[in-house]
């Protein structure tokens, strides 16, 4: 607050009021183009640059040279890089948020590979001529919405316009106070801080409104570059504590039916005598794969029955990686110890080429990793000494199941496809 400078602050007030007033008076006039004409008429009159207020000064009239730069090597290069990476995601961030931003405000869909596609070769061009970065920037485009813009024609006509006003009147800007570019800027992006989503956002998921926070004050504190770096961190940091909780099903099967569910939620369900179901409700992968083993290990140890066998549902994991890998191996050896049998079913492809190349197929056994839940059930009915009344109800609804599939296809009149003979 010391360091105010009373006459640009209260050039600056002025600007503001006249076009919030601009704004909801006449809003079909180009309120912040009347500012500017008249804070470049009064600057000029009144002198201001001669009362501390900066004015934009002299501009260089012309079009810059197009070419490559005459000298540039690998230690130029290098020099730079860490630079144009930082701009570079700047740049892409700050593109695709407007875009997003205003795709929700008026009902279309933004593709943020195509954006980056263009970010990326408007920077190839630019870079013949020794421009700025070039970016979607959300201070034009709020300015431009404002203005009433709706198409790429609107922009192709701003930069013909630009270019005139460079090659020919560059001059008649050189008195324009810098405050009255400041108010401009800040009425066009008032509209995208919404602190009424920000209170929404607080009362359904303060996580992410603790990450916004962080973000948003990163970037005031220590600027952009920064604010997106440690909005990013934070993020990551989040995710992979949320995907670190073990989330797991302990499933039973519903009474006549094929259907399972987690025998927590559904007390009714019943669960295979000495065979503990599991299905991992989510992917397995390095961030979860202890707490997920762990939490096997205590449902073994707590569970009321005797526990003969472990089916793990893989269904959800699209692939394995070596950390989930070697926690399956290092999960065998300790119910192995326990005389308990570990069963797999639905690996997916990439998952069982890794358990194949890794050796933990062997040290499973091939026979024990099923592409269905309800076949290592079989076997496992099979093997053991379950008593007759729950094997016949599974076996009494499994064949009810292929009757009323093959009765299915019958009416149909169509032979039976792959994937229905591998569900039978």
């Amino acid at each position: 607050l010391d360091m105010i400078h009373w006459p640009t602050f209260i050039i600056g007030l002025i600007s503001l009021a006249c076009l919030f007033l601009l704004h909801r008076y006449t809003p079909k006039v180009p309120g912040a183009l009347v500012v500017l004409i008249l804070g470049i008429v009064a600057s000029k009159l009144l002198d201001m640059e001669s009362m501390g207020i900066h004015i934009v000064g002299e501009i260089p009239a012309g079009l810059p040279d197009f070419g490559f730069p005459e000298e540039m090597g690998v230690d130029d290069l290098l020099a730079v890089a860490p630079g144009a990476i930082g701009l570079a995601m700047v740049a892409f961030a700050e593109s695709v948020a407007i875009a997003r931003s205003y795709a929700t405000k008026y009902g279309y869909e933004v593709d943020a590979n195509q954006e980056m596609i263009a970010v990326g070769t408007s920077n190839i061009g630019s870079s013949f001529s020794g421009a700025f970065v070039v970016d979607g920037s959300m201070s034009r485009t709020a300015v431009a919405d404002n203005s009433g813009q709706k198409t790429q024609l609107a922009g192709g006509i701003a930069a013909i316009l630009i270019a005139v006003v460079v090659l020919f009147f560059t001059g008649v800007f050189t008195y324009l106070p810098e405050p009255i570019l400041a108010a401009v800027v800040l009425v066009a992006v008032k509209g995208l801080f919404k602190g009424k989503e920000l209170r929404h956002l607080y009362h359904i998921q303060r996580k992410e409104f603790w990450v916004a926070i962080i973000a948003l004050f990163g970037v005031l504190l220590f600027g952009m570059l920064e604010g997106v770096l440690i909005g990013v961190i934070i993020s990551l940091l989040v995710l992979v504590g949320r995907a670190s909780q073990s989330r797991l099903s302990l499933l039973g099967r519903k009474p006549d039916t094929l259907q399972f569910e987690d025998v927590r939620d559904h007390p009714e369900y019943r669960t295979v005598p000495g065979l503990m179901i599991i299905r991992i409700d989510e992917d397995l992968f390095f961030a979860n794969a202890v707490p997920v083993s762990a939490e096997i290990e205590r449902l073994v140890s707590e569970s009321d029955e005797p526990v003969h066998a472990v089916l793990i549902d893989l269904e959800l994991s699209d692939e394995l990686d070596i950390t989930s890998v070697e926690m399956l191996a290092e999960l065998q050896h300790t119910l192995a110890k326990n005389d308990i049998t570990l069963m797999l079913s639905r690996v997916s492809p990439t998952g069982r080429a890794l358990l194949d190349r890794s050796g933990v197929t062997e040290l499973i056994g091939p026979e024990m990793i099923f592409p269905r839940a309800l076949g290592a059930i079989a076997y496992y009915l099979e093997e053991e000494d379950i008593p007759v009344d729950h094997a016949k109800g599974l076996t009494a609804v499994l064949l009810g199941s292929m009757s009323n599939l093959y009765s299915a296809m019958a009416a149909r009149s169509e032979e039976p496809q792959k994937g229905e003979l591998e569900s039978i």
